[in-house]
């Protein structure tokens, strides 16, 4: 062969390469980007404000409803198609000043689900809507015990913020009760386009993904040409999912494909034996939590269509766990949907690791699934 085709073909090469390498890039940026804001229970603002950016860029007509959601459509919608929803939340667990004693000490209380024993001794931040303030959640030393075999069991109502200044400075500096507190975490690559480690996954690595799913759209407009895809992004999930309770009114689906945290367990026994969902499984695929029973007929068709197309997926089961769906599920006459996850280890932390194999077969999940629904589809669902 010639020198002239091997050049080509280099070049060829290169390029492909080299576009992948920027796909990933991209993938991660918003990762990082999503993880590393700020944004609890009530306080979604910063997040919503880089969605407003993404979604604007993939040509998605949005707005804001009067609960802070960030609701959208692709230009071509049509009110004589059916409409799935795609939505994940925006929220994460934190938690919100409460009260300043004269040393300067803050009071806090829970935003979300936390388990006890892991807010202590963290570095957290406090938003006060032109910076941040850096706070340590102090605990008592060993040394200072009465038993240092037999530490006393601790509650939230003993857990207090050190920011190292006095009630004065923090006035001075807007400090005052009622301001958000989250995890001062960053995103890290914990091993090179595999696994990722940062806090808020839940729900921040699903809008991630929804972002993806919009870029796939809009290169496969086909998609579009039997149903409605649209979007959102839901504010206070942590909190008794109370966003999610307006978005009907704002885009009335016929289905809806909620993406949260799947709750990965398998890392070495502590409290919690080691079972599926397992990091690097697939997405996983609700059957049961407490707030909802999703749609039999929907659950079964998202696993046939895994399997034709062989996109790993998992079963998951959660007694202790609510998501947005459910409050969809019963809205207006009612519409078949389930609840598709992201295994994450060590959810409603200061840091969590997904995997991303999970990350990238959950938008190919949803790309099929999205492809097999049309009206009679949707009908046969009831």
């Amino acid at each position: 062969m010639s020198s002239k085709f091997w050049v080509k073909t280099f070049i060829v090469l290169a390029i492909s390469f080299s576009s992948a390498l920027i796909w990933a890039d991209a993938t991660e940026n918003v990762l990082a980007e999503l993880s590393n804001a700020h944004g609890v229970s009530g306080f979604e603002k910063p997040v919503r404000k880089i969605l407003e950016k993404q979604w604007k860029e993939q040509g998605i007509n949005f707005e804001i409803d009067g609960m802070g959601n960030l609701v959208g459509k692709f230009s071509s919608y049509s009110a004589k198609k059916p409409t799935i929803l795609v939505m994940a939340h925006m929220d994460e667990v934190g938690f919100l000043v409460t009260q300043i004693n004269e040393n300067g000490f803050l009071r806090v209380q829970p935003l979300g689900a936390w388990v006890t024993h892991v807010v202590w001794s963290q570095k957290w931040v406090i938003g006060t809507g032109s910076q941040y303030i850096t706070a340590i959640s102090g605990m008592d030393p060993p040394h200072v015990l009465a038993d240092e075999f037999s530490i006393p069991p601790v509650d939230f109502s003993k857990m207090f913020l050190d920011t190292g200044l006095n009630k004065k400075d923090l006035q001075a500096m807007g400090i005052r009760p009622g301001l958000p507190v989250t995890p001062a975490t960053k995103f890290q690559v914990l091993k090179a386009n595999k696994r990722y480690a940062g806090k808020a996954f839940d729900d921040r690595a699903m809008l991630a993904v929804i972002l993806d799913l919009m870029k796939y759209i809009n290169s496969n407009k086909e998609l579009l040409e039997k149903v409605n895809v649209v979007f959102a992004a839901t504010v206070q999930e942590e909190v008794g999912m109370r966003g999610a309770q307006t978005v009907y009114a704002s885009l009335k689906p016929d289905l809806v494909l909620n993406l949260e945290a799947g709750i990965a367990k398998d890392y070495p026994t502590q409290f919690t034996e080691q079972q599926p969902p397992k990091l690097g499984g697939g997405p996983t695929v609700f059957i049961y939590d407490w707030s909802m029973l999703p749609n039999p007929n929907l659950v079964a068709m998202i696993a046939k269509t895994a399997k034709n197309n062989k996109i790993p997926m998992q079963w998951e089961s959660e007694y202790n766990y609510g998501q947005d769906a459910s409050r969809l599920q019963s809205s207006g006459q009612g519409m078949p949907a389930v609840n598709i996850g992201i295994p994450i280890r060590y959810a409603h932390s200061h840091i969590g690791i997904i995997d991303r194999d999970d990350y990238n077969n959950t938008v190919k999940l949803l790309a099929k699934v999205i492809s097999s629904l049309d009206t009679k589809t949707i009908k046969a669902m009831r």
